[in-house]
């Protein structure tokens, strides 16, 4: 399976298809209200709501004064909650956000996590529509299941469960991340929970399904818990091919990102003159690696890259002063960026 690139946008001089990923959504529900973009999955369900941060379990690290809330609050749907957002013809990209993550809820399983290829208008299921979910299953069962809803009794079509063993279930926030691509007739999953890859997995079923939106859900049965959830980012992958050769970088160089300051999001871009191996670095002022942003070999080309204020474990950094170096070979150059919030 070919891996995405953490680069929002890339620019090669080859005549070879190339990868571009693009930010495609961002949530922090710090208007106080819910993008207006977010929709409800099945007729009836409770919407999507900003909460303020202290009516959260625990309140996030570095998080802001709002976190998003969903749950089934009348019980209507068995204690299943979803929200979803997009386009139902998207494919090949990835959701992440941080999840307040339950272990052992005195009521029973309750299962948190994220949602791709959703559509609730999907005929042939047996259940209303079809989506797939990553969520953490921190019972006796102590797992991460990756899974559809096409439902027969309590079986699915395509489910993977995956050993909780080794990572950190402790009931609270963690970071979530979840990448699918349509490959032919399979659907391809990568999936991360707090920076660590958990596994890739393939479903070539006959009811695998290649597109759709992507959104939160939380479900515990007969209850209805509420699920939190924040900094949510979606990111979609894309190939192109420039044939145009002409304006090939003469030089190593390294542009001052733009917006500087910034608070959600800024634009770091450079050019390689020459094939190397690469590295696109963020640092505080002491010196401390934040975020490896890129690192490994780069075609002569023009670069961007799209920094989310992110650490390697998907937390949100404080404001401060910071410092972006790329090497290349004996090559490097720095220079420094603000972050305000």
């Amino acid at each position: 399976m070919k891996k995405m690139l953490m680069i929002s946008l890339i620019v090669v001089f080859c005549l070879t298809p190339i990868l571009a990923q693009t930010v495609i959504f961002t949530e922090d529900f710090e208007s106080g209200a819910p993008s207006s973009d977010w929709e409800i999955y099945w007729p009836g369900e409770e919407p999507i709501q900003a909460m303020a941060m202290a009516e959260a379990p625990t309140a996030l690290d570095n998080g802001g004064s709002y976190v998003g809330m969903i749950w089934d609050e009348d019980i209507s749907y068995a204690g299943s909650a979803n929200a979803i957002a997009g386009e139902v013809t998207l494919q090949n990209y990835t959701i992440e956000a941080d999840v307040y993550c339950y272990n052992n809820h005195p009521n029973g399983s309750a299962y948190t996590g994220i949602i791709v290829y959703a559509d609730s208008s999907h005929q042939g299921s047996a259940s209303h529509g079809i989506y797939y979910k990553l969520a953490a299953d921190f019972d006796a069962d102590n797992r991460f299941r990756l899974y559809n809803n096409q439902l027969s009794g309590w079986s699915y079509t395509f489910v993977e469960n995956i050993d909780a063993s080794g990572y950190d279930t402790e009931e609270g926030w963690h970071h979530m991340k979840l990448q699918v691509e349509t490959v032919g007739e399979e659907t391809h999953f990568t999936c991360w929970y707090d920076g660590l890859e958990l596994g890739q997995f393939v479903d070539d079923g006959d009811d695998q399904y290649g597109q759709g939106k992507f959104g939160l859900w939380s479900f515990q049965n007969g209850y209805g818990i509420p699920g939190y959830f924040d900094n949510i980012v979606v990111t979609q992958e894309e190939s192109f091919v420039d044939e145009d050769e002409s304006t090939a970088p003469k030089i190593f160089s390294l542009s001052q990102n733009y917006p500087n300051p910034f608070n959600a999001g800024t634009t770091i871009s450079f050019d390689m003159n020459e094939a190397a191996d690469a590295a696109l670095t963020i640092y505080n002022i002491n010196g401390q690696v934040i975020r490896n942003l890129i690192r490994g070999h780069l075609d002569v080309g023009g670069y961007s890259f799209i920094w989310d204020g992110k650490d390697e474990l998907g937390k949100a950094i404080p404001t401060g002063v910071y410092t972006y170096t790329i090497t290349s070979g004996s090559q490097m150059i720095s220079k420094k960026l603000i972050l305000l919030k």
